[in-house]
């Protein structure tokens, strides 16, 4: 835990001293605010209550940093706090439904996995396939804290991935040589060499263990966005300040700034700009409301996703049917790479979402979320790179489409975008 201590215990002894009326309505005026917040958040937190308290005067924040499970916890247990920071839905939701979070619940932040590994790496780890090596220490965050949550994610999509499988995720766990109680401890655990490879979040490589570690990324196809909200929380002892903190964490020129400034992906979605730009790259870009653009030529969709097959038949002007087969890759798994930034704060945000198609001389179709989403849906539409076993253009094909109007050749962009708001 984290405390700031060392100002209420001067103005106590201040007031022992000399009980003047001066400083008796000093001390009536300073006021604690508790917050608990997942570990992942040390460093950005502290710097957000400096800033804070410069705005508060007489303010004093103080921090129970942990895993967010144990935070949980805590406050069913009945724990004081003011605030509830956690680093995924799933604690916040242990909290609330104990009664503890009944105010509105904002997510404030994203993040990223990362693999970590000691800077001598002795287990020469280069990337996720080494992890299954045989005598590797592995250590990982304890199962309900949010990163571990993350991590299982991860490997639940490589057990989907032919080159990886079952198998892959046995190998790996069998290495599992501790559980820690939050990230923070797997990150000083392979800083210190006490083990070889790490999940953590990329902000968790902080100044004083950057020289320790090598960060290894993990590809996007596996990795998961954090998602990070907060709430105030059933019975703060000043509500109006707890309320206040929390505004400061999801302002733009505060607690967003200094959030990203740790290398945490802010909550505010950036607007789409009114038009789209036509490459002349000849790549397809795929953009928009996502985390991570990608810029993609046939061979690299060729190279680094599983191809999918599709007979199509439509109707051509005369009336006659036309069959082709195409070989491509689903848009589903495209934007899984891409990495959604999805608004966690609006009730089903995919289904007001979806994506622009553009071609090269600037024809545009437009495919909803909902069609492609295997929870909907489940459409395979996909950008075919080969039609009846011959390359062609990079092409948007929708494969239940009656006619083929939606056939976007000579693909540039792919767009994802929100219906505008309610006015």
């Amino acid at each position: 835990m984290f405390k700031r201590w060392i100002l209420p215990v001067l103005l106590i002894a201040a007031l022992l001293v000399t009980p003047s009326m001066g400083t008796h309505v000093r001390a009536q005026d300073s006021q604690t605010l508790t917050v608990f917040a997942a570990s992942s958040l040390t460093n950005a937190f502290e710097e957000i209550a400096t800033a804070f308290e410069a705005d508060h005067e007489g303010v004093d924040v103080v921090f129970n940093f942990a895993g967010s499970s144990d935070l949980a916890v805590q406050l069913s247990e009945g724990a004081p706090a003011d605030v509830f920071a956690s680093a995924n839905n799933k604690q916040m939701t242990v909290a609330k439904d104990a009664g503890r979070i009944t105010a509105p619940v904002r997510t404030f932040a994203k993040n990223r996995l990362v693999l970590i590994v000691p800077v001598d790496n002795p287990a020469n780890i280069q990337s996720l396939r080494d992890l299954a090596n045989p005598g590797v220490l592995l250590v990982l965050a304890a199962p309900d804290v949010p990163v571990r949550d993350y991590t299982d994610t991860m490997l639940e999509k490589m057990v989907a991935d032919p080159a990886y499988g079952e198998e892959y995720r046995s190998a790996v766990m069998a290495n599992l040589v501790s559980e820690e109680d939050n990230v923070r401890q797997v990150s000083a655990k392979v800083a210190l060499g006490e083990a070889d490879a790490g999940t953590v979040y990329l902000t968790d490589v902080t100044p004083d263990i950057k020289d320790q570690v090598i960060i290894l990324p993990i590809p996007d196809a596996y990795n998961t966005v954090a998602t990070y909200p907060i709430a105030v929380t059933d019975n703060p002892a000043e509500p109006e300040l707890a309320q206040a903190f929390v505004d400061y964490v999801l302002a733009a020129e505060g607690g967003q700034s200094i959030l990203t400034g740790w290398g945490f992906i802010s909550s505010i979605i950036p607007e789409q700009p009114a038009t789209i730009a036509l490459a002349t790259d000849g790549a397809l870009h795929v953009e928009g409301q996502v985390v991570n653009p990608l810029t993609l030529t046939a061979e690299d969709l060729r190279a680094a996703y599983g191809a999918t097959t599709a007979d199509v038949t439509t109707t051509d002007a005369d009336g006659a049917e036309v069959s082709t087969t195409y070989t491509g890759v689903l848009l589903t798994s495209l934007f899984s790479d891409a990495q959604v930034n999805f608004n966690a704060d609006v009730k089903n945000d995919k289904l007001s979402m979806y994506i622009v198609a553009t071609s090269a001389s600037g024809y545009q179709v437009v495919v909803s979320w909902g069609e492609i989403d295997p929870d909907y849906g489940a459409q395979p539409v996909m950008v075919a790179y080969d039609a009846d076993g011959a390359e062609t253009s990079l092409t948007l094909v929708v494969p239940g489409d009656a006619s083929g109007s939606r056939t976007v050749t000579d693909l540039v962009s792919l767009s994802l975008r929100d219906a505008p708001p309610v006015g």
